[in-house]
């Protein structure tokens, strides 16, 4: 992401956010990235949106792409449910390993009381594509998938889902 492509989403912020957040501060649980989540939202959730949709480029199926607009961090559970959602099932596993990026936050999960058939996805590893009810801790998963951030990308680019209902 391009300094002119921040400024051109986020109009109306400072312009410390936007080297703040291109920098990556934005990324991870420290105070300072707290501090910076708030006080520059919207910077922030760009590079937080241009991540995970980088990955799921990367790692998504090709013909799968009308599923992109669902991989973000602030997907609601309508929207899972939705035609779109229900069709996009498949790239479910794509979504957990893109949001986690490569990094295990199943620790932080249990400590916000996720139960333990949902951790898969605070690892980003959903690897029977499992539709477990998740909704229930869909924010707390993502909560400490975000939290677990790092400033740069750790997912691997060659990494493809193991779906075994796809018989992959």
């Amino acid at each position: 992401m391009s300094l002119l492509e921040l400024k051109a989403h986020c109009p109306h912020e400072k312009d410390v956010c936007f080297g703040k957040a291109l920098k990556g501060d934005c990324f991870g649980a420290s105070l300072r990235a707290t501090v910076l989540q708030k006080e520059c939202k919207c910077s922030c959730d760009e590079v937080h949106y241009n991540r995970i949709q980088k990955c799921c480029r990367a790692v998504g199926e090709q013909e799968m792409k009308f599923c992109l607009p669902l991989c973000r961090y602030n997907t609601s559970s309508e929207e899972l449910g939705s035609s779109l959602g229900l069709k996009c099932l498949s790239q479910l596993t794509t979504w957990a390993y893109c949001a986690a990026d490569a990094s295990d936050q199943t620790s932080c999960c249990t400590k916000r009381g996720v139960v333990p058939e949902c951790l898969s996805f605070c690892k980003g590893d959903v690897p029977t594509c499992d539709t477990q009810s998740i909704l229930n801790y869909q924010h707390a998963i993502v909560q400490c998938q975000k939290a677990g951030l790092e400033a740069r990308p750790r997912y691997d680019p060659d990494w493809s889902s193991v779906c075994e209902w796809e018989g992959k």
